[in-house]
């Protein structure tokens, strides 16, 4: 890390002590389990449409991942055309003052500073940002995960797969939401805005 860093804790940039400060603390949960270790370990996210989407609509979703642009999260698919996104590029991080995981990624490559992803209170769209934004505007975790029998690991919020894309004005861009209530995010989208249920995928760098 760079002293650089925008602040995971604030709007203060931190210290490179501070940021290994916190690794170091992340690093100690590589000994809670051999399902810990992958934690710590940068990573994408991918996503796929759930096996009960119909089939016209979960084709669009193969090989798409997850994106950063303008503090929100989106799921850019394989057709998109427009400017280049951030790839989501993090990893699992202890939440400060708190018993959960959070969850940071990269949103430039240069400098290599970090976000929290955290769920809009309002909107139910995932956004990243600094710890006050993360902590005035919405939910920073917890974040968890589902090991597969297969080796595949699987995205959770708040302990369960919600993840829902919604369909924007931009061909090949769809936000990605968070469907707290299990309503088809009731009252958060509009009737004429296509959604698709997914399930978002840990991806490995080299993909």
């Amino acid at each position: 890390m760079v002293l650089g860093l925008l602040s995971l804790a604030g709007t203060i940039p931190m210290t490179a002590t501070a940021v290994l400060g916190l690794q170091s603390k992340a690093e100690s949960t590589k000994s809670d389990g051999v399902n810990a270790e992958w934690k710590t370990e940068k990573c994408h996210m991918g996503c796929r449409a759930t096996a009960r989407t119909p089939s016209d609509r979960k084709d669009m979703f193969t090989d798409s991942r997850i994106v950063l642009r303008d503090g929100k999260l989106y799921v850019q698919l394989s057709t998109y055309k427009g400017e280049r996104n951030h790839p989501f590029t993090g990893y699992y991080l202890p939440y400060p003052d708190s018993n959960f995981d959070g969850l940071v990624s990269t949103i430039s490559d240069s400098p290599p500073q970090l976000n929290w992803i955290y769920l809009h209170t309002k909107t139910f769209q995932l956004c990243h940002g600094l710890r006050v934004e993360a902590e005035d505007q919405g939910f920073p975790g917890p974040w968890g995960a589902r090991v597969c029998s297969d080796g595949e690991i699987r995205f959770l919020l708040e302990n369960w797969e919600g993840f829902i894309a919604v369909e924007t004005d931009e061909p090949g861009l769809w936000g990605l939401y968070f469907d707290r209530f299990d309503d088809g995010l009731k009252g958060k989208v509009k009737e004429d805005q296509r959604a698709v249920e997914l399930e978002v995928v840990r991806a490995d760098l080299r993909r």
